[in-house]
């Protein structure tokens, strides 16, 4: 019987031949790709740089700076700052802990260490990143020394790198590479060589230097300039800590040495900050070019921005494009060599200042000064200062988030009086204005009012309306401001937060730019020595505010300069827009009256630009608080006046603009000025205005602080009572939350309402025939020791037949009451009873309910003693005269 099973050779040959193709197919791709590899590295291998053991002996080409016309201004040729030392010279401690941290395989490898290599790339994958590093020490070391342009990231410049850090390996011995290493590494502070970085941080021979020190020095190379303690201490100390853990757990120093050495203070550098403002840099052939402080801002964008070294700075032969405005440079550092546009220091220390201007539209700097007396590579306080910038703030960090976010316009309401905060410790916060001792609160105000008379608790009230946070987070993401956690409090609308003038110049320019960021800078472009451009800035252009918001800041602080406080920053037509600032004294000066810092910051449809005046430091004298801070000097006063200076410079020839461009989706309404709402039919009109607004945002709902309340006319300042025969209708401003005891400024004082009742009216007696018998006053004794009344001029009612006469009288005859002679020509004298109330005599002519008869009619008086019969002497007569 056949069988009913197929043969199965054919299908395992079918299998088998399925597998073969896969496996040849697999084999190819890997061999291509080794192939590709192979001709990559030949073709890469092809360029790398000569190998020329002199090279690692330097040679210096000048390099070249140019302004934003193409005109070459500078010339730099300068010294660096290296001493190198032998291999011997060398500490072990020092040897051991750059090997830790940078190269812990250097001993075993041969200048390219692939288990780094496979490290790095896995972590790269895992991380999907390509931030791990995989250079060598060696690796380091060759591309200092041969590789044109070092910041190039490029495979092929790996590749070259490689192959120069095995012909290292072949040429040197490790200690000789090493050594090499360590007197050519770049530290920062245009230090090369760890020598030279030892004087730089520490003043001190490299064999004395603590493993504190040592530790600092090798965190260096990762980020000179994010790691260096002049300008970032926290971030260097972190850094430093990560270290030292590195040398105990590589047993090159113990437990307890690490304990005792990372709280270590940076002692040397914060003696060379107070006393010279910083290191002593590399001497650039002693600053003779032009524009110093602006080429030295140029320099720090190179070394930390593009990390490019002092060595290939300055003797790199590269020719350097800058964003310089020579006329506004030029002016600006005309205003500071002026000392008629500074006030006058102390004790023959000078106020000092810096400025920065910007073309908003661009991001370019157009001008930097750092200070009144340049120093080669010195203290730039334009960018380096960061200092309190006080009320300048607010319009960053308060008034433009508020109107961002949406529901506030230049018309809203806040009332500027007496206002507690938790400060966070328990105790309590209470923010006042400059003038609020001399001029009083001022109430109920609109935010435009407030930004034009820099008013603090209405900024304060209004950061705690839309949030902190919220404040916070649009000043540093959507402007740029440095600010750190630790700013995130109600303060933080004073100007508590530090910043430079680059900071808020860059910041200002978003407003002017119509809420379009633009990335400051001031390099276009760098060419090598050859002609190639190997620099070529990355500028971002970003919306970070909806166009209305950047308007209506722009109108606010244009009121500003015509109404406010910056009134003499005014120039010819030119719109211009500003805040002033001035920032408080420390406690320990709060018994004194002046500020640490002035501000002026300021800008036109062209330019944004911002001045500081203040003392670098103010360091105690003897234990006593010294005495170098401002005194009468503001925002709106110096600042604004070199401001000006300069600005005027800065628009000569240029096309007048007169106001900034009005985007659509700005509206304008009317609105009650003391409740930022509709006005009422209540409201006066002299708190009735009109306010833009964007589309949306103007109010909809009808004031409600304005009452009506009666009042009793012969007590004006008196609500009316139920017996109140003559009533006045009166208009008041209806704030119950004001506690009683505040007083009210001078334009609510009116509109305060009364609290107390007039009392109720006397009942007058009524003349009738039988009263105005003939008195027989010789029923009546007089007794001279009771005073004689002098009568006043008589008033007259006609509407209720009323007559007050003001009595004058010595003090003490509130006890008495008076008798009222009346005598109307051709009839009898008659008499009656009368209170006397608060000096006047009240009754009514009224005879019968009926009106008097037209006629003169006199009137006089005198006191009667109601425990006794007895009356005093009779006062002087008063006429009335009645008419139809």
């Amino acid at each position: 019987m056949p069988s009913s099973k197929r043969p199965r050779g054919s299908k395992r040959k079918k299998r088998h031949s399925k597998r073969r193709i896969i496996l040849l197919g697999i084999t190819s791709i890997i061999s291509l790709m080794i192939a590709g590899l192979a001709i990559f590295i030949v073709i890469a291998a092809a360029g790398t740089p000569k190998w020329d053991p002199a090279v690692l002996n330097d040679t210096k080409q000048s390099s070249y700076v140019y302004d934003k016309d193409g005109n070459e201004f500078a010339v730099l040729h300068g010294y660096e700052n290296r001493q190198t030392v032998e291999f011997s010279q060398i500490p072990d401690i020092v040897k051991k802990t750059f090997i830790a941290v940078e190269d812990k395989r250097f001993e075993q490898h041969f200048g390219v260490d692939p288990i780094r290599i496979i490290g790095s790339a896995l972590n790269d994958i895992r991380t999907r990143s390509a931030r791990e590093g995989a250079s060598t020490i060696t690796i380091q070391l060759a591309r200092n020394a041969f590789i044109a342009n070092p910041t190039e990231k490029k495979l092929t410049r790996k590749v070259q790198e490689a192959i120069l850090a095995i012909q290292l390996e072949r040429e040197y011995t490790k200690d000789e590479i090493l050594t090499f290493y360590l007197n050519r590494i770049f530290l920062g502070e245009s230090s090369f060589g760890i020598q030279a970085a030892a004087k730089t941080y520490f003043g001190k021979e490299l064999k004395d230097l603590t493993p504190a020190e040592v530790a600092l020095l090798a965190g260096l190379p990762q980020a000179p300039s994010q790691y260096n303690p002049f300008v970032h201490p926290d971030d260097a100390k972190a850094r430093r800590t990560v270290v030292l853990g590195v040398m105990r757990d590589s047993g090159i120093i113990t437990s307890q040495e690490y304990d005792e050495a990372k709280d270590e203070p940076f002692t040397y550098v914060e003696s060379m900050k107070a006393n010279n403002g910083g290191s002593e840099k590399t001497e650039v052939s002693n600053a003779s070019y032009k524009f110093p402080y602006f080429v030295d801002y140029v320099i720090e964008e190179l070394e930390t921005t593009y990390n490019l070294t002092p060595d290939q700075i300055f003797s790199g032969g590269l020719h350097i494009y800058t964003t310089v405005n020579p006329k506004i440079q030029s002016a600006a550092e005309d205003a500071f060599a002026n000392d008629k546009n500074f006030p006058q220091g102390i004790n023959g220390k000078e106020v000092e200042g810096a400025m920065t201007v910007i073309d908003p539209t661009t991001g370019e700097i157009q001008a930097m000064v750092g200070g009144r007396d340049y120093t080669p590579r010195g203290l730039n306080r334009a960018w380096q200062s960061k200092r309190q910038p006080g009320s300048t703030i607010k319009p960053l960090v308060v008034y433009g988030p508020a109107i961002e976010k949406g529901g506030y316009f230049p018309g809203t309401v806040l009332d500027d009086m007496p206002v507690s905060y938790n400060d966070g410790s328990g105790s309590a916060w209470q923010p006042t204005d400059y003038d609020t001792i001399t001029q009083g609160w001022k109430g109920l105000i609109t935010m435009r009012y407030a930004v034009e008379e820099s008013v603090n608790i209405y900024a304060v009230k209004l950061l705690d309306l839309i949030g902190v946070d919220y404040g916070w987070a649009f000043g540093k993401n959507n402007l740029g401001l440095p600010l750190e956690p630790q700013d995130q409090v109600l303060s933080l609308a004073l100007g508590t937060a530090h910043a430079s003038t680059q900071d808020m110049a860059a910041a200002y320019g978003v407003y002017a730019n119509n809420g379009v960021k633009v990335s400051d800078h001031a390099i276009v472009k760098v060419d090598d020595a050859k002609g190639n451009t190997v620099i070529t800035p990355k500028i971002t252009k970003n919306r970070v505010m909806k166009e209305t918001t950047a308007y209506i800041v722009n109108n606010m602080l244009r009121s500003v300069v015509t109404n406010g406080t910056g009134y003499n920053a005014q120039f010819g037509n030119w719109a211009v827009a500003g805040k002033t600032g001035t920032s408080s004294l420390p406690d320990n000066l709060k018994n004194r009256t002046g500020n640490t810092d002035a501000w002026f910051a300021g800008y036109t449809p062209k330019y944004a630009a911002v001045v500081w005046l203040g003392f670098d430091s103010n360091p105690d004298i003897n234990g006593a608080p010294g005495p170098y801070y401002l005194h009468s000097v503001y925002g709106g006063s110096y600042p604004a006046l070199i401001w000006k200076q300069v600005m005027q410079a800065a628009h000569e020839d240029l096309p007048v603009q007169t106001k900034f461009e009005q985007p659509s989706g700005i509206v304008s309404g009317s609105y009650d000025k003391k409740s930022g709402l509709l006005p009422s039919s209540l409201t006066p009109s002299n708190f009735i205005g009109t306010e833009i607004a964007a589309q949306g945002d103007l109010p909809t709902r009808t004031s409600d602080v304005w009452v009506q309340k009666e009042v009793d006319a012969d007590n004006p300042t008196m609500l009316a009572s139920p017996n109140s025969t003559n009533t006045i209708t009166k208009t008041f401003l209806n704030l119950p939350n004001r506690d009683p005891s505040w007083t009210w400024p001078s334009d609510e004082a009116p509109y305060k309402p009364p609290t107390e009742i007039a009392p109720d009216p006397v009942e007058q007696p009524t003349l009738d025939s039988s009263i105005l018998d003939p008195l027989d006053n010789a029923n009546l004794p007089q007794d001279s020791k009771i005073p004689t009344p002098l009568l006043g001029q008589v008033i007259y009612d006609p509407k209720t037949s009323t007559v007050k006469i003001p009595v004058t009288a010595p003090s003490g005859t509130d006890k008495y009451t008076a008798v009222v002679y009346v005598q109307r020509s051709g009839q009898p004298l008659g008499n009656f009873l009368v209170n006397y109330t608060k000096g006047f005599l009240s009754f009514s002519l009224a005879l019968n309910d009926k009106a008097p008869t037209p006629g003169p009619y006199y009137f006089s008086a005198c006191f009667k003693d109601p425990s006794e019969s007895k009356i005093g002497p009779s006062s002087n007569t008063v006429k009335l005269v009645l008419t139809d």
